[in-house]
């Protein structure tokens, strides 16, 4: 074994941003009959860390290996914005993060969704939405008033935006042979997914497995619903919230180059033939769709996962 290299960089920064334009609608309510315009009264601090890390290292005259690994964590805080006073201490944004539409950085409250209601009796047992039946959404009484108002609604610090993206480059080389493995993840950020299904069109296979039924009272999932009629799917609750992290391996490729000796006398200088793929397998608790999605109706196009078989020539 020979000594190898190492190469390690660490970075941490922070910064508040106090130019971001943005309504003073608190300051001004709608009865004054004008909107005012907006104003350099947002404040925002972003702090995080970044990283990067390699070593090469030579096993032998004949083979050696390498690997490297980046990242960066972020995450940012509301310090100002004109928001009226008075909110209730779980749905005050203040202090939390930018959430999915950074225009309305109070829009991210969700009813807490807590179970299904296995049957009648269990609707009547609990604080539940007017019209509630056996198989919807059971949601949190979060104030325990005893009734499930638009106060029960609790921020969500996350986003689609992940707080944590690196990649993971390995390699290793053997006579003529290399095979070099890039990796790429996320973590940190969530989804919100609901397609308007029904008359309108098709459940996710994932839905309908989980659906609660008459036969099946325990399901895990709610009883399907048509378009977004029922309370539970029209108002936005955590149920349809979904972790987006994952680890992907992005590209795979083995290459082999031929000895000088076997194409000198034709010419060539150098002959690499490779077999590489692209997006080969994904690991992630998402399953709907693909986890780098924003989309809550699953609408991207998925990734390919391409296989390539080719030849490079220098003469």
């Amino acid at each position: 074994m020979y000594p190898g290299k190492f190469n390690f960089e660490f970075d941490v920064f922070k910064n508040v941003r106090t130019d971001i334009l943005y309504p003073a609608n608190a300051s001004v309510p709608l009865t004054a009959g004008f909107e005012p315009p907006d104003q350099n009264i947002g404040e925002v601090e972003n702090k995080g860390v970044d990283f990067s890390f390699s070593y090469n290292s030579t096993i032998s005259q004949d083979a050696s290996w390498r690997i490297g690994l980046n990242g960066g964590y972020a995450k940012n805080k509301i310090l100002f914005w004109d928001e009226p006073a008075g909110k209730l201490p779980w749905q005050v944004s203040t202090g939390h993060p930018i959430g999915r539409d950074p225009d309305n950085p109070g829009d991210d409250l969700y009813y807490q969704a807590i179970g299904i209601f296995d049957d009648q009796a269990e609707v009547d047992a609990y604080p539940s939405w007017p019209g509630a039946e056996a198989g919807d959404v059971i949601f949190e009484d979060v104030n325990g008033d005893g009734e499930i108002t638009a106060d029960d609604r609790v921020r969500t610090d996350r986003s689609h935006f992940p707080r944590f993206v690196g990649g993971l480059t390995l390699g290793f080389t053997w006579k003529s042979f290399d095979l070099s493995i890039l990796m790429q993840g996320a973590a940190g950020a969530e989804q919100y997914v609901l397609l308007s299904s029904g008359e309108f069109g098709n459940y996710l296979q994932d839905f309908y497995d989980d659906r609660w039924t008459a036969e099946n009272p325990t399901a895990s999932g709610p009883r399907v619903y048509n378009r977004r009629d029922q309370y539970w799917a029209e108002q936005n609750n955590s149920y349809f919230l979904r972790s987006t992290d994952y680890i992907r391996a992005k590209n795979v490729k083995l290459a082999y180059t031929l000895p000088e000796s076997l194409i000198s006398k034709a010419g060539i200088k150098y002959t690499q033939v490779y077999i590489s793929t692209m997006n080969l397998f994904t690991f992630d608790n998402f399953k709907v769709a693909d986890p780098e999605s924003d989309s809550d109706h699953t609408a991207n196009y998925p990734q390919r996962r391409l296989f390539n078989l080719g030849l490079n020539l220098t003469f």
